[in-house]
């Protein structure tokens, strides 16, 4: 292993001297268009705090799953619960309160899952809006938003028809996981097409401290993306996909890794979705821009767990509960907009969003096998299987409003302002729990709730390397589901909750000089109502329901600094400090996550051949728990990657690219604060050890030129 890394790190050093002896043409980069404030706008003079994460890091930093791709963001820690299952917590607000759209479209219904059923080489690119984001896209943005950005074919109009193929595969050693992918790709009259499919399959994930059981899983999905053009400037669409986990462990739980043992499977989990898209550019000189997409998706997730209890101070079984769960969902949408240059200076972006999700109360299957303390099955019990819960539904319908305005060469303003009403309903049965059944009644088993939500911001170009910046906007986040009316393994439902309300600044700082780069942001998040996971007594055993604070605050700053050493090279340090406070009772929240700065070293050769990257991640000691949680050490990690770009070496070979590197260098023993467990982060599994990862991707035909 010593070898190995030696070997990573004098290729690093031959990377660099191969920087240093090419002079040849830098790296042409095109102009990319977000799509996270409604209608596509450059970044250069929005004063809202995006962060976007090209493909080409995407394919350089090989991340092992669609969450890791946001890693180096400042701001954003990755929630791990063991397994393919991890989120992004965004400026130290859950996953929750930082939806996450594909293409603009809300994914809802499973977001601890929601990410384990993206394939990463599927992404063009991700846009993340760090704050509030309610006044574009609704409720839920409290701390951010995640837009997912898929790859499409290059548009076939007014092309020959050419068409190729890619391979794309990856091995990462700390749990032997193995994944590839595999496309095909074309264009021409008026047509394009992107179809792919892969699979994933892991075992057990090896930490400094032992395995982690039941943390393996298995994948295998297919996805099309099919456009016609029949003028340049507009474009129809297509596009879906399947996706299947199986054999998805779920380690830790309440109580892990003592009493009561618990094996928990997502044993299938299924979604399938589709989606019509039209888009149209430069209508007129008013209308500059349309867009129409309506979609629909199906989720169905089946739970297989097992819970040994034990004799009181053995480890000999009581009883071995089996208990099989159907929990499925179908949401699907439509929205629209269109953007309008009223003037030179000005764009208003003008839109509607509609979302409807219903969830089907759960179906359960149970077998419990009771034992006496000799270890002899005295009985078995199995209750009539059936629905357990009552069906929910929500329904939402936002207009929206988007003014970008140059007031001059030195000021650019936006104002965004937005309506929503969001509708929450449960019937009134079956529930298999008459405690539960007893937390609802007549006011509580509907909700009707509205808010207008708005976003004004400002970006002062103080001079052609400076920039400042403010944004002031509002937030709301209507009761979600989940939250009101499912009763999950460990958590209690609460009809009762209200909608969260924020009131949020941000002021920031940006310099660009010939070779040194600075952004810093500074911000304040108020909150009222925020939901925080708090432990209670249900039938004797501590459970975990989620109670609106009064008052609760966030504050934090987030810093990146880079200084070029060569054309394509740099230095770079880049962090985040935040707290939270439950402003009634004083208590740190829930999922702050503990300071962490990141140092590296990123190289390349100015012909794009070789590049290469050494990191070091400081993370603090979290001693400032919420009452849920438990205190979590200091750590430091350390990271070593190269790559190659063959086709630059051999002109006339296809396009390749190699990925080479080790994670956690020196097999530290380490978990974040943010690892999720019930309640809060008390599971005490630890993250992945050393781990040599590599990636190899092959691209022959019009696939080797987009």
């Amino acid at each position: 292993m010593k070898k190995f890394n030696y070997l990573i790190f004098l290729l690093i050093l031959q990377t660099f001297n191969y920087a240093q002896q090419k002079v040849q043409d830098t790296i042409k980069l095109n102009k990319v268009e977000i799509t996270a404030l409604r209608s596509s706008a450059t970044l250069k003079n929005l004063p809202v705090n995006i962060s976007l994460v090209q493909r080409r890091e995407i394919v350089e930093n090989q991340p092992t799953s669609a969450t890791e791709i946001l890693r180096y963001i400042p701001g954003i820690a990755i929630q791990n619960d063991g397994g393919i299952t991890s989120t992004p917590i965004i400026r130290g607000l859950s996953r929750e309160r930082a939806p996450i759209l594909i293409d603009g479209n809300s994914f809802v219904g499973g977001r601890i899952r929601s990410y384990s059923l993206i394939d990463h080489w599927q992404i063009e690119r991700v846009e993340v809006i760090k704050g509030p984001a309610s006044a574009f896209w609704g409720s839920d943005a409290v701390s951010g938003l995640v837009n997912v950005i898929t790859r499409k074919a290059e548009n076939g109009y007014g092309k020959d028809f050419k068409i190729g193929t890619s391979l794309y595969g990856g091995y990462q050693s700390v749990n032997s996981y193995s994944r590839g992918r595999l496309e095909l790709e074309g264009r021409g009259n008026g047509f394009d097409f992107l179809i792919g499919g892969g699979i994933r399959n892991a075992n057990n994930t090896n930490t400094p401290g032992g395995e982690v059981p039941n943390s393996q899983f298995e994948s295998n999905y297919f996805d099309w993306n099919i456009g016609y053009s029949p003028l340049e400037n507009h474009r129809f669409e297509f596009s879906g996909k399947y996706f299947k986990n199986d054999n998805v462990g779920f380690p830790g739980g309440l109580g892990a890794p003592g009493p009561p043992m618990r094996v928990r499977l997502f044993s299938p989990d299924e979604q399938t979705g589709y989606n019509l898209n039209y888009s149209g550019k430069k209508i007129s000189n008013i209308v500059e821009e349309i867009g129409f997409s309506a979609y629909a998706k199906q989720q169905r997730l089946h739970i297989d767990q097992v819970t040994n209890v034990f004799f009181q101070n053995t480890m000999n079984n009581n009883r071995v509960i089996d208990v099989n769960l159907d929990v499925d969902v179908n949401f699907g949408g439509l929205k629209a907009f269109t953007a309008l240059r009223l003037s030179k200076n000005s764009k208003l972006t003008l839109g509607l969003d509609y979302l409807k999700e219903h969830r089907f109360g759960t179906k359960r299957e149970l077998i419990v096998d009771i034992f006496n303390p000799k270890g002899v099955q005295v009985n078995k019990v199995t209750p009539p299987s059936g629905q357990i819960q009552p069906d929910s539904d929500a329904t939402s319908v936002g207009i929206f409003a988007v003014e970008e305005w140059k007031v001059s060469e030195i000021f650019d303003l936006l104002i965004a302002l937005r309506f929503d009403n969001i509708i929450n309903e449960i019937e009134r049965g079956p529930f298999f729990i008459t405690e539960i059944a007893d937390l609802y009644n007549d006011d509580n088993v509907f909700d009707n709730n509205s808010a207008l939500t708005g976003n004004i911001g400002a970006k002062i170009h103080a001079s052609k390397k400076s920039d400042f910046s403010i944004n002031l906007a509002n937030s709301f986040r209507g009761p979600d589901l989940f939250s009101k009316y499912n009763f999950a393994d460990g958590v209690i439902p609460n009809p009762d909750l209200k909608p969260e309300e924020g009131v949020f600044y941000e002021l920031g700082y940006a310099y660009k000089g010939q070779k040194l780069k600075l952004n810093a942001n500074f911000y304040q998040n108020f909150l009222n109502n925020l939901y925080v996971p708090v432990t209670v007594d249900f039938q004797g055993t501590p459970a975990v329901q989620n109670q609106a604070v009064g008052k609760a605050k966030i504050i934090g700053f987030e810093y990146q600094l880079s200084y070029s050493i060569r054309a394509l090279s740099n230095i770079s340090w880049t962090g985040s400090y935040i707290r939270g406070k439950n402003e009634i009772t004083d208590d740190d929240l829930a999922f702050i996550p503990a300071n962490q700065n990141i140092f590296a070293v990123q190289i390349r050769s100015l012909n794009n051949t070789f590049f290469g990257r050494a990191e070091g991640i400081f993370t603090s000691k979290q001693d400032r728990p919420a009452p849920t949680e438990r205190e979590t050490d200091a750590y430091s990690l350390f990271n070593i990657s190269v790559g190659i770009n063959l086709h630059n070496v051999f002109p006339k070979s296809p396009y390749t690219t190699f990925v080479l590197s080790t994670e956690n260098l020196t097999d530290k023993e380490y978990q974040s604060h943010v690892f999720r467990g019930t309640p809060g982060n008390q599971t005490r599994f630890f993250a992945p050890g050393r781990s040599i990862n590599a990636q190899l991707i092959i691209r022959l035909g019009i696939a080797g030129n987009n």
